[in-house]
């Protein structure tokens, strides 16, 4: 008798929520020097993922991050 699998079903695909340094700058749109700037200036929070220096960035921080960066053009 076969074992079920622990993993995500056939089909399913699951997004990340947590994106290393140089994911979060690709979702972004700018370089990792860039994202390690914002969070040097405290706009954008992090994870630290070692005592390495390595980060761990949440998605819905960086789609808030994005939010807070719009503007309106007025006339």
């Amino acid at each position: 008798m076969k074992k079920p699998s622990k993993s995500a079903p056939v089909g399913v695909t699951v997004t990340p929520r947590l994106l290393r340094t140089r994911d979060a700058a690709a979702y972004l749109g700018c370089s990792a020097w860039r994202v390690r700037k914002l969070v040097q200036d405290g706009a954008l929070a992090y994870i630290p993922a070692s005592d390495f220096g390595a980060w761990w960035f949440d998605i819905m921080d960086l789609d808030r991050y994005v939010e807070t960066q719009k503007r309106h053009f007025d006339l």
